[in-house]
């Protein structure tokens, strides 16, 4: 029985908002699925495309359709903040969607979600590993009917720490959600449907099966999701002497990163490998043309107002790599403001450290791995890979991370610009890149004209001695594009939200119960402490915890233990005692 978009159960959208190619068509998948009983599935969305959207859609859908009644959405860490922690952001998304406001909550050790009738939760794989944590969601979870979304399903092989710890929890209905789903180690997803192909080899394995996929090309093709890449190769030969003889070897790092391929006991190669990244000379020769293209897309910015200009992301190996980078660029090129995060600076230093480049305030940012999946800083369009990673869904991530399209640059500045080593074997990867955006581009533009064939060249390569890297030339993977105004008339049109009245079901502050019990538990505690000074003011020998203790006798209930509507009732009788000034 096919299904319309009309006939969406649960979805009916706000007059001037409309669903995405690849959301819609995930949604209609989806609702025939659960008439057919299937109910686990994976979806594929680049980043950008509105997977939190999507989620809460699919919810609504399976409410709708009477097959779930709550909703668990589990994210890695790094990604609670930007995806689902914006309370009203969350509300103009059930608006736009057309699904009654629905409360939610983040599951802490406050444990929120188990005080009070709350439809969506959002748990942190890292919470639901703990046991503590686990066993809040599993009581959770048996008091109805849910529907998990795994977000970044790829971190979930079928056998790890997250995968185990989701796997103990009940659940009716299950999507995973990723924007590279591939695992480098080929590991089957967690849950998710896959399927048994047959390599070029001949040989068989097991692939996903996407309800539906959104791929580079598709967000292309809508347009406004993404930003166009450059990609900029540089290649080196190595000249490595042994001391003992004076012997002299000779590799270029694409040869360096084929020999180490070969056989990984050749650690001379491999140590020297990650030696010259350390090296002065091969980062001025990888990161002056880097910051010379940042400080060139950021001139052409300046003096524009409030627009944000754009920024710079530096990925390294190591914290001690990353130290040395900062270090290099702080003196090379100090006009700029620079820092770094990693595992070795303090949580606190590294949440404002990133907050200040959140915010814009940091024009170049040195990190090992910690800016990840959901991190949506849209000003990021300068990326300089300096690390040894080379695996594609990991090196799409990275680079994923400056793609993001930004509503307040022309399209022309939508440009992400990626400079990298030639060792690790990248050039296909950022060919099939480049080739997959200029076909979505062509596909919007509704040409015929197929993208040309690129050919390989090769490059100048310049020697590196145990004193210097000589200047070296860039292999460049680059668009020539179009010359194409036209927009799309299927990307998501985002209408103004008015804020309603405060205390209203609508308004986004009642929908997070969390940030509603501490503001309550505020009230509470100053409302106590206010009683007991006016009771001692009036002779009486009375303190702060005599009326907590008041209040626990009365609600037989301490108030860390109450629900919304207990700490509401407890709210009422403080103010009623404060009126008649007495205990009571």
């Amino acid at each position: 029985m096919s299904v319309s978009v009309a006939d969406l159960p649960g979805i009916d959208p706000a007059p001037d908002f409309s669903f995405r190619h690849g959301q819609r068509a995930f949604l209609l998948k989806l609702a025939q699925a659960y008439q057919e009983g299937r109910t686990d599935h994976l979806g594929v969305f680049v980043p950008g495309y509105g997977k939190t959207l999507t989620a809460l859609s699919s919810f609504s859908l399976a409410w709708s359709m009477g097959l779930c009644d709550r909703l668990v959405v589990f994210v890695p860490r790094g990604n609670l903040r930007d995806q689902y922690a914006d309370t009203e952001e969350m509300a103009r998304m059930l608006r736009w969607i057309g699904a009654p406001p629905m409360q939610f909550c983040v599951a802490d050790s406050s444990r929120v979600f188990l005080k009070n009738p709350i439809p969506i939760v959002i748990a942190t794989y890292q919470y639901t590993c703990g046991e503590s944590g686990n066993r809040s969601l599993q009581k959770y979870c048996q008091g109805g009917d849910p529907l998990f979304v795994l977000d970044e399903i790829h971190h979930l092989p079928e056998q790890s720490a997250w995968s185990d710890a989701v796997g103990q929890l009940s659940y009716t209905s299950l999507i995973g959600l990723s924007g590279t789903p591939l695992r480098s180690d080929g590991k089957p997803l967690f849950g998710v449907p896959h399927e048994t192909v047959t390599t070029d080899s001949g040989q068989e394995r097991l692939q996903y099966k996407a309800l539906h996929e959104v791929s580079l090309r598709d967000a292309h093709a809508e347009g406004e999701i993404l930003k166009r890449i450059e990609a900029h190769v540089v290649d080196y030969t190595i000249t490595m002497v042994e001391e003992d003889t004076g012997d002299e070897v000779e590799f270029t790092l694409a040869e360096l990163q084929d020999e180490v391929g070969r056989d990984p006991n050749h650690l001379d190669q491999f140590f020297a490998r990650k030696s010259l990244r350390f090296h002065d000379v091969y980062l001025d020769t990888l990161l002056s043309p880097a910051v010379g293209r940042l400080q060139e897309k950021r001139a052409t910015l300046f003096g524009a107002g409030d627009v944000r200009n754009h920024q710079m992301l530096v990925t390294c190996m190591s914290n001690r790599h990353a130290a040395d980078v900062l270090d290099f660029i702080e003196r090379r090129y100090s006009w700029l403001s620079a820092t770094r995060i990693g595992q070795d600076v303090p949580r606190e230093e590294r949440e404002r450290r990133l907050d200040a480049y959140r915010e814009g305030e940091i024009d170049i940012m040195v990190q090992v791995d910690m800016i990840g999946e959901g991190t949506d800083i849209k000003t990021i369009s300068v990326i300089a890979k300096l690390d040894l990673v080379s695996a594609r869904s990991k090196t799409l991530q990275q680079i994923f991370r400056g793609m993001r399209y930004y509503d307040e640059w022309s399209e022309g500045a939508n440009v992400c610009d990626v400079f990298t080593s030639g060792d690790l074997g990248l050039s296909g990867t950022l060919d099939w890149m480049t080739r997959e955006v200029q076909q979505g581009i062509q596909r919007r533009a509704e040409t015929d004209e197929t993208p040309p064939e690129k050919t390989t060249e090769d490059t100048e390569r310049s020697e590196w001695a145990l004193t210097g890297v000589d200047e070296s030339d860039f292999e460049t993977h680059r668009l020539e594009l179009e010359d194409n105004d036209s927009g799309s008339n299927l990307r998501v049109e985002r209408q103004p939200f008015d804020r309603p009245d405060p205390g209203s079901l609508n308004d986004p502050n009642s929908l997070d119960v969390s940030a509603q019990e501490e503001e309550l538990r505020q009230d509470c505690s100053s409302l106590a402490s206010r009683l007991a000074h006016t009771l001692q003011d009036r002779g009486m020998d009375i303190h702060v915890r005599d009326v907590h203790a008041k209040a626990k006798e009365r609600f037989h209930t301490p108030q860390s233990d109450m629900s919304l509507k207990l700490l509401r009732r407890k709210k009422q009788w403080l103010k009623r005692c404060l009126q008649m000034k007495r205990l009571r």
